[in-house]
């Protein structure tokens, strides 16, 4: 299943579900307004399940300094609007769009964007819209199934890397991920190798897992546990030929990779941002800035 219609059925049933539950337990009088609880409850509760996230995150990898209530409420409320845009809109309805022209110049960096776990490329319209990377010639992929392992993932990131190959005449390409993108590059690394690859950035990506994929529904979710097999397979695997490939963007204040210093690769460069999410790292100026030197310096 596509990550759009899955967001679409819960959008679907949420609406229905909490519209009947309020035309059930609300007075007569107040009743005509149940159709306005079905469509709020899916903005309460992501908002909900994303303070969860940031008690949990606080209660188990606390920052050192601790951050300031004020600081956080700043991070948490803007990753709740993220979220809202992305799950409740951008992603269920408007991941269908045409991909930016490709010009074919070898020497014209190419860049393929993988998206993380329950998402789709639409994530990536900020990036694209911000013209951060005009000068580069940019593919996106989906990864289907929704809640498919990881490994499965890794022949659609070599076919859309052959496919960009083949359209720009780049020998290599830069591979950018969010989340558990990240991850499927690094299968696709273990799988392809990298003989294909200028570069591999990874934004938020649980390296050495999550405590919070166990709460995750499929087995990709589960593979990004804490301490899990596949992610110390993965470990294992990444010799020092693609380790040195690697870039990892991280921030402080991530909300669903706990312990933060996860997504972090030893003996990689690395790159830590503030007060901002994890979701609302892939529309941050700052991590767009880095992202364009980062492609710009791979292909020099």
């Amino acid at each position: 299943m596509k990550a759009s219609t899955l967001l679409r059925l819960w959008l679907t049933a949420t609406f229905v579900i909490g519209t009947l539950l309020a035309a059930w337990l609300l007075p007569a009088q107040a009743r005509g307004w149940a159709w306005a609880v079905g469509v709020l409850l899916p903005f309460a509760l992501a908002a909900v399940v994303l303070a969860i996230e940031f008690l949990l995150a606080a209660a188990l990898d606390p920052r050192a300094p601790r951050a300031t209530a004020a600081h956080v409420l700043a991070v948490y409320a803007r990753e709740v609007g993220v979220s809202w845009r992305m799950f409740l809109f951008e992603q269920p309805f408007r991941a269908t769009f045409p991909e930016p022209p490709i010009e074919r110049d070898p020497h014209r960096p190419a860049v393929l964007l993988v998206h993380g776990y329950l998402c789709n490329r639409a994530v990536w319209r900020p990036l694209l819209a911000s013209r951060a990377l005009a000068h580069c010639n940019v593919a996106t992929v989906n990864l289907q199934p929704v809640f498919a392992p990881i490994d499965a993932y890794a022949d659609a990131i070599a076919s859309a890397v052959q496919r960009l190959r083949a359209a720009s005449g780049a020998a290599r390409v830069v591979l950018i991920g969010h989340s558990m993108g990240g991850i499927a590059i690094r299968a696709y690394l273990r799988k392809h190798g990298d003989e294909h690859v200028a570069r591999a950035i990874t934004i938020g990506s649980p390296h050495a897992g999550t405590v919070l994929g166990r709460l995750g529904h499929g087995v990709n979710a589960r593979q990004m546990a804490r301490g899990g097999a596949y992610m110390a397979a993965l470990q294992a695997a990444l010799t020092a030929a693609p380790r040195a490939k690697f870039v990892c963007l991280a921030s402080r204040d991530d909300n669903m990779i706990i312990p933060r210093a996860s997504a972090l690769i030893p003996g990689t460069r690395h790159v830590v941002f503030d007060r901002v999410g994890h979701l609302a790292m892939v529309e941050d100026a700052r991590v767009w800035r880095a992202l364009a030197e980062l492609v710009e310096t791979a292909a020099a």
